[in-house]
C-alpha cells in the first residue's frame, strides 16, 4: 500500500525534480509494508510464483499508463473518484469513492496482520492463532488511539518508522543473494503441481498487492520539470524499480527457505535472516518489520478516517461523518474505521497466517482492480473525443489495462471474489439513498 504522496502545490515553493527524482517518488509511493508477508503467500505456490511477479509488473505498468493519461487530461481531480467521474459521471465516481475507502480499511487489516506476525516471531506465544488475532486487533485500536490524539502524533509515528522500514527488503534483495541456493529454489518450483495458469494467475494477484498505490504517481506532476515528458517516464521507471526490488528480495528468500517452511512462516524476512545470519539478526529484522508495519497501520487509519470525512463533506457519505468545527481528528470516523477493521479481522481469521493474509490482500487487490477498470473506461470515454494518434494512444492504453485487470481478476478464488463484490451494491444503494435525501 502507498506510503507517500506528493502535493502538487509544493511546486510553487520548492525546486522541481527531474525524471530520476520523480521516479524515486513513484517507487516510494508503493514500496512500504505490504511486501513483508508476501514471500509466505508465494511460498504456498512455490518459486514458480516469480512468473506471477512478472505478470503483475506488466499489469502495473499498463494501469499506470492509464493514470499518466488521466493526470494530464483531468486537471484538478482529487484521486481516482475524480478521474472516474470525469468520464463516467457522478454515479460511478461515488461508487469508486466507496470502493477506494473500503480497500483502504480492508488492506490495513493485512498490514496489521503483518505486524502481528513479526510480534509472533519475537515472542513465540503470540504466534498462536488466538493470540495473533488479539495482537492484530490491539494494533488496530492502538492506531485508532494515536490517530485520535491528532495528525502530529501520526506524523511522528510514521517518521520514526519510515527510515527503518525498507531495511529488511533491501537486505534480502542484496545480502540475501550471498546465501541463495539454487537447489532450494528449484526444489520449491511447483510443490503442489499446479498448472501454469493456476500458478501464475494466483501468484500474480498476490503480487499485485505490492503495486497498489501506483495512482499516487500522478500527484508528482506538479513538482516535476517538463511533466508532459517526464511524468510518464518517471512513472514507468518507478514501477519497474519497485518491481526489481520486490522480485530480487522474494527470489532470494525462496533460495534460502524451502517452500514448505516459507508457507508456514509468520515473518518470512526475519526467518530468512535467522537461517542465513543467525537468531540475533533475525530478531533485528523482525523488530524493523514490526515497527514499520505498526507505523503504517497508524498512518492508514488516519487516512481512512479523513477519506470518509472528506467524502461526507462532498455529499458522497452520510452527514454523520462530516467535519465538525474545531476537530483535529474525527472520533466517529476513527471509531467506524476501528470497528470495520476489527470485524474484518475476525471474519477472515484463519489458523494459517499466510492464508488469512492471502485472502485479505487478494480481496483488496480485486477491489482496487475494479476501480482501475473504471478509470480505464473513463479514459476510453474521454479519449474517444480526441483525434488522430492521441485518440488511438488513449484507447489502446485503456484496452491493455482492462485486459490485464481482467487477467488478474480471473485468478481470484470464490471467497475472495465474493468479499470484493460486497461493497458494490452497498455503494450503489448508498448513492441512491443520498440522492433521495
Amino acid at each position: 500500500m502507498a506510503d507517500a504522496m506528493v502535493g502538487a502545490e509544493a511546486s510553487s515553493r520548492h525546486k522541481k525534480v527531474g525524471v530520476l527524482g520523480a521516479a524515486a517518488l513513484v517507487a516510494g509511493s508503493m514500496i512500504g509494508s505490504g511486501v513483508y508477508l508476501l514471500p509466505a503467500t508465494m511460498g504456498a505456490i512455490g518459486s514458480i510464483s516469480i512468473l506471477g511477479w512478472l505478470v503483475a509488473t506488466l499489469a502495473a505498468v499498463s494501469i499506470a499508463g492509464v493514470f499518466v493519461w488521466l493526470s494530464s487530461e483531468v486537471a484538478g481531480s482529487e484521486g481516482i473518484p475524480g478521474y472516474v467521474q470525469a468520464g463516467l459521471g457522478p454515479f460511478f465516481g461515488a461508487q469508486t469513492a466507496v470502493l477506494f475507502w473500503t480497500s483502504c480499511w480492508a488492506g490495513t487489516v493485512a498490514v496489521a496482520l503483518a505486524a502481528a506476525g513479526a510480534a509472533g516471531f519475537l515472542i513465540p506465544a503470540l504466534a498462536e492463532p488466538a493470540a495473533r488475532l488479539a495482537v492484530t486487533i490491539a494494533i488496530i485500536w492502538t492506531a485508532v488511539g494515536l490517530s485520535w490524539i491528532g495528525p502530529r502524533a501520526v506524523a511522528r509515528t510514521e517518521g520514526f518508522t519510515l527510515g527503518i522500514g525498507l531495511l529488511p527488503v533491501i537486505l534480502a534483495a542484496t545480502v540475501g543473494w550471498f546465501f541463495f541456493r539454487s537447489d532450494v529454489f528449484l526444489a520449491s518450483w511447483n510443490p503442489t503441481n499446479l498448472s501454469l495458469g493456476q500458478a501464475v494467475g494466483g501468484s500474480a494477484l498476490n503480487a499485485f498487492w505490492a503495486f497498489l498505490g501506483m495512482e499516487c504517481a500522478a500527484a508528482a506532476a506538479g513538482v516535476v520539470r517538463d511533466p508532459t515528458r517526464n511524468v510518464p517516464r518517471a512513472t514507468m521507471l518507478g514501477v519497474l524499480g519497485a518491481a526489481a526490488l520486490y522480485i530480487a528480495a522474494t527470489s532470494a528468500i525462496m533460495g534460502i527457505l524451502p517452500a514448505d517452511v516459507l508457507a508456514k512462516s509468520n515473518a518470512p524476512f526475519a526467518d530468512a535472516a535467522r537461517a542465513a545470519l543467525g537468531a540475533a539478526v533475525g530478531a533485528a529484522i523482525a523488530v524493523c518489520a514490526f515497527l514499520r508495519t505498526g507505523g503504517c497501520v497508524t498512518g492508514w487509519t488516519l487516512v481512512i478516517a479523513e477519506t470518509s470525512r472528506g467524502a461526507a463533506d462532498q455529499g458522497v457519505f452520510p452527514k454523520v461523518f462530516r467535519t465538525r468545527p474545531g476537530e483535529r481528528a474525527s472520533p466517529i470516523n476513527l471509531v467506524t474505521a476501528g470497528v470495520l477493521m476489527t470485524a474484518f479481522a475476525l471474519a477472515t481469521a484463519n489458523p494459517s497466517l499466510a492464508k488469512q493474509f492471502s485472502t485479505i490482500i487478494n480481496a483488496v487487490s480485486l477491489l482496487s482492480l475494479y476501480t482501475y477498470v473504471l478509470a480505464a473506461l473513463s479514459l476510453a470515454r474521454i479519449g474517444g473525443r480526441f483525434a488522430g494518434v492521441r485518440r488511438v494512444g488513449a484507447l489502446v492504453t485503456a484496452a491493455v489495462a482492462i485486459a490485464f485487470a481482467a487477467l488478474l481478476i480471473s485468478g481470484g478464488k470464490p471467497l475472495e471474489l465474493a468479499l470484493s463484490l460486497v461493497p458494490m451494491p452497498v455503494a450503489a444503494l448508498l448513492h441512491l439513498w443520498l440522492r433521495r435525501r
